[in-house]
């Protein structure tokens, strides 16, 4: 009986872990990034999307899912995912603060996961979309 109430316990403490990890966990992430970012930011008319070298997409792109996703604090599957951005290529405005910008994967339902799409937020909350892997940026907002 004693060890049953101990197991019982422990899982009571390991459950009441996991939701207060789990809601610590979604209130830190993308964050202090995303906090700067106000409302929704722009759709991008037309862009490409090219995977290894391949065109996958051309059109129109709409980054506020993800950045809904994010203000949220869900955090896909992806060691990327909500890193630090460190802009070795100077392909975004430059900054001397090493953890100025923040990348995100952009998923799209029918794209192969993680695929080339990602949005940095810079701490001033510039949004930037690159559909080939840093490689080309469009600033959203």
């Amino acid at each position: 009986m004693k060890t049953k109430n101990i197991l019982k316990s422990a899982l009571t403490f390991s459950m009441a872990f996991a939701i207060a990890f789990s809601s610590f966990a979604q209130s830190t992430f993308g964050r202090p990034h995303i906090n700067a970012v106000v409302g929704r930011v722009n759709v991008l008319p037309n862009v490409r999307v090219i995977d290894f070298g391949r065109l996958i997409y051309q059109g129109r792109m709409d980054v506020n899912p993800t950045i809904e996703r994010i203000r949220l604090g869900r955090k896909l599957n992806h060691n990327n995912d909500g890193t630090f951005f460190s802009n070795f290529q100077r392909r975004l405005p430059v900054s001397t603060d090493s953890q100025y910008y923040r990348e995100f994967v952009h998923q799209m339902n029918g794209f192969p996961f993680p695929g080339p799409q990602r949005v940095v937020i810079g701490k001033r909350g510039e949004v930037f979309y690159t559909g080939d892997h840093y490689s080309t940026f469009f600033r959203v907002r």
